[in-house]
């Protein structure tokens, strides 16, 4: 049992009723299972506060909390389903197996590293006032990289950070995270919205092939597509899922992108690019949530961009 979990270490809960566990409904543990699904221990997540997307933040599931317990892994807990029941947690305890049939509290538990702020760019650094990441109340989304059927989103409220006296974690810093589970939902990187432009754009078939210059005329988080006027060759040779590379150059911005997608889709004038990586410090790596928005923001300054 850890007591730093109960509800009332912190001022009220996290939907505005009495801080008392005993006057708190159930929470549906078929939701909890699914949190637990979608953001599982020992799983990397990323995370943002309200309102401010483009500070992302990389961190670490390492515990749950149910009520007063706290989990440290996946074999730690088990699920007991009956049928016409609501499922049940086994937890093991101490080497004692403890059921919890009603939860009033399901936590995400992270490791607060104190300067992960510093990872930021100075304008993202602008953004987090100073009292630092992680203040009591304060609501967050995370994202898991778990996608199945898009990409789960879930907000969370700090309850508190703790120093852990005991357990695998003992004497180092963590963040109690109220999950909130009515907000879990999944976000289509297809279904992202589109904008319109009009910028010149190199394509490649191959890393030393010949460009062919095109115009990039509509752009979301995760996809490109580009007109292909007068590129006969080319047009034969983007069949679908083929590789290519995408060189943007925006000189207004003295900034330029290398990425690496695959053809989503092909019609007699355009193509449609899926995004997977980006070029960093000459080696490509992921395009991930922060290189998409990196993309989104340079594009959204161009002049022809609407």
């Amino acid at each position: 049992m850890f007591e730093f979990l109960a509800r009332n270490n912190i001022p009220g809960s996290v939907d505005g009723t009495s801080s008392d566990a005993g006057l708190r409904k159930p929470l549906d543990n078929k939701l909890i299972l699914d949190a637990m699904h979608f953001f599982p221990i020992g799983s990397k997540v990323r995370y943002f506060p309200a309102q401010r997307k483009n500070v992302v933040l990389e961190s670490i599931v390492i515990a749950y909390g149910l009520n007063n317990y706290l989990v440290y892994t996946q074999n730690d807990i088990h699920v007991q389903e009956q049928d016409g029941s609501a499922p049940s947690f086994l937890l093991d305890d101490d080497w004692k197996d403890v059921t919890v049939r009603e939860v009033s509290s399901f936590c995400l538990v992270i490791p607060d590293i104190g300067n992960s702020e510093n990872e930021l760019d100075y304008v993202s650094r602008v953004a987090i006032d100073n009292n630092g990441l992680f203040k009591r109340g304060e609501t967050f989304t995370l994202m898991s990289l778990f996608a199945e059927k898009g990409v789960p989103h879930i907000d969370v409220q700090v309850r508190k950070k703790v120093l852990l006296k005991e357990g695998y974690y003992a004497n180092h810093s963590v963040v109690v995270l109220e999950a909130l589970l009515g907000t879990l939902h999944h976000i289509d990187q297809r279904q992202q919205c589109r904008i319109k432009t009009s910028i010149k754009v190199s394509l490649y078939l191959a890393d030393d092939g010949e460009p062919f210059v095109c115009d990039l005329i509509d752009f979301s988080e995760y996809s490109l597509k580009i007109k292909l006027d007068g590129q006969e060759a080319l047009k034969a040779s983007l069949t679908k899922k083929r590789n290519i590379i995408v060189a943007i150059d925006l000189t207004d911005r003295m900034k330029s992108f290398v990425l690496k997608g695959k053809v989503l889709r092909r019609d007699d004038d355009y193509v449609v690019v899926s995004l997977a990586s980006h070029l960093v410090n000459k080696q490509f790596e992921d395009f991930d949530l922060l290189a998409a928005i990196d993309l989104k923001s340079n594009l959204l300054q161009h002049p022809e961009t609407q």
